[in-house]
C-alpha cells in the first residue's frame, strides 16, 4: 500500500524518499507533512481519513476522466475545482468550489453547453472541454459565489435580532480526531469551551437572535444548512507539543494560496472576531487563516473555528480558566459578529462596540 501511496505522491511533485519502500520512514512522514500543509489540512503527518479523501482527490485533473452527476455517489477531485473554477470564471457557476460534481456544477455545466451548441447532457467530456477551453478568456472576472454571498450579507440589514447562529463546542473529538490531546486536555477543552460557548449563546440571545448550541459528538454536520442559519461558530482550544506555543487564531474555508476557493462572508467573519477577540483579552495575535478542512468544506454556512488559546501553554490555560476573559472571548465573538453586518463607513474601531451598542442596531 505505502510504495503505492509514496508513487502517486510523487507524481504530485513530493519528496517522499525511496518509492520502492514500505517503510513510513522520516522521509515520506515530511511528504505526508507537506500534502497536508499545500492542501490546507490538519498537518500531524498522520495518514487519517482527511489526508487519504484529499490524496485521492488529488489523483485527477480535468480532463483525465469523464464526469457526470451521479446522486448515489458523488464525484469529487482536484478535476471538479479547476472545472468548478472556469465556470464561476465565466459566470457559469454560482455556488462554492466544493469538488464536488453535484447537482448545481451539472447544472452550470448544461448552460455551458447551451451556449457552445453542443450536446446538453451536464456530463463534461472531451467535446465539453474543448469548448470551454476555447471560450475561456482567462480573466479575473471574479468567483459569482463571492460576489453573491456578499450582496447577501449587504442586502440582510446591520440588525442580528431575528438571525440564527450554531454555536459549537468541544468538537474536537469529531473535527480532528488525531489531535495528540491527553484526557485530561480534552475534559479542561469541554470545560472552557463549553462554558465560553454558553456566554456566547446568553449574549446574542440577549440581542434578540437565535443560538443553537451543540456540544462534542452531538454536533450535527447539516444541522445548520437546514436551519438557514446565517453562522456557524466552533469554540475550541489547541495543545502543542512545544510549551511556547500560544494565542488565539480564526480558521475559514478556503486556501491560502488559492484565493478563488474562499469564502468572502468566512474570511472577513473571521478577521473581524480575531481582531475583537485579541483587542479584548491581550492574547497573542496568531492571525486568521483559511483552510479546507472538513469540517469547514461540508457546510454552505459560513463557519469559523475559534481556537481561544493552547491547553500546553501554562499562561493560556491560565488565562482560559479565568472567568474574565471567557467573557471577553465571548464578547469578541458577538461584537465580531454584529460587525459583519454594519456598512464600513460606520463600522466601529476594532474593541470599541459593546454589546449595549449592538442592542441598539435592532
Amino acid at each position: 500500500m505505502l510504495p503505492t501511496l509514496k508513487s502517486q505522491m510523487a507524481r504530485l511533485g513530493l519528496s517522499v524518499g525511496d518509492v520502492a519502500s514500505a517503510d513510513f520512514d522520516r522521509a515520506f512522514e515530511l511528504g505526508v507533512r507537506q500534502f497536508q500543509q499545500d492542501r490546507g489540512i490538519l498537518c500531524d503527518g498522520v495518514l487519517g481519513p482527511e489526508t487519504f479523501s484529499e490524496l485521492d482527490q488529488a489523483r485527477f485533473q480535468l480532463g483525465d476522466r469523464v464526469l457526470r452527476f451521479d446522486p448515489v455517489r458523488v464525484l469529487t477531485g482536484d478535476d471538479v475545482v479547476r472545472l468548478q473554477t472556469q465556470l464561476a470564471g465565466l459566470g457559469f457557476y454560482p455556488g462554492r468550489i466544493d469538488s464536488e460534481y453535484a447537482a448545481l456544477t451539472e447544472a452550470a455545466v448544461k448552460e455551458l453547453q447551451m451556449s457552445l451548441g453542443t450536446k446538453v447532457d451536464g456530463v463534461t467530456g472531451p467535446q465539453t472541454l474543448r469548448g470551454l477551453a476555447a471560450i475561456d478568456r482567462n480573466q479575473d472576472t471574479g468567483n459569482l459565489f463571492a460576489l453573491q454571498e456578499r450582496a447577501r450579507v449587504a442586502a440582510s440589514g446591520t440588525s442580528l435580532v431575528g438571525r440564527t447562529f450554531v454555536i459549537e463546542a468541544a468538537t474536537t473529538v469529531v473535527d480532528f480526531e488525531t489531535l495528540p490531546m491527553t484526557e485530561e486536555q480534552s475534559e479542561l477543552e469541554r470545560q472552557v469551551t463549553s462554558d465560553i460557548a454558553n456566554r456566547l449563546v446568553g449574549r446574542l440571545e440577549a440581542i434578540g437572535a437565535g443560538a443553537i448550541l451543540l456540544e462534542g459528538d452531538a454536533a450535527e454536520v447539516n444541522r445548520a444548512d437546514g436551519l438557514g442559519a446565517s453562522a456557524v461558530i466552533t469554540v475550541t482550544a489547541d495543545v502543542s507539543k512545544s510549551k511556547d506555543a500560544n494565542g488565539i487564531a480564526t480558521f475559514y474555508f478556503g486556501h491560502e494560496r488559492k484565493s478563488d476557493l474562499n469564502s468572502p462572508t468566512g474570511q472577513k467573519l473571521a478577521e473581524l472576531i480575531q481582531g475583537e477577540v485579541v483587542a479584548r483579552t491581550g492574547m497573542l495575535d496568531c492571525r486568521a487563516h483559511a483552510r479546507t478542512w472538513s469540517s469547514l468544506k461540508r457546510l454552505k454556512t459560513p463557519k469559523i473555528h475559534v481556537v481561544t488559546g493552547y491547553l500546553t501553554n501554562e499562561d493560556d490555560r491560565d488565562r482560559l480558566q479565568d472567568p474574565n476573559i471567557r467573557d471577553s472571548i465571548a464578547d469578541g465573538i458577538a461584537v465580531g459578529l454584529q460587525r459583519l453586518y454594519i456598512l464600513e463607513d460606520k463600522d466601529p474601531q476594532t474593541g470599541t462596540l459593546s454589546l449595549e451598542e449592538i442592542k441598539a442596531f435592532g
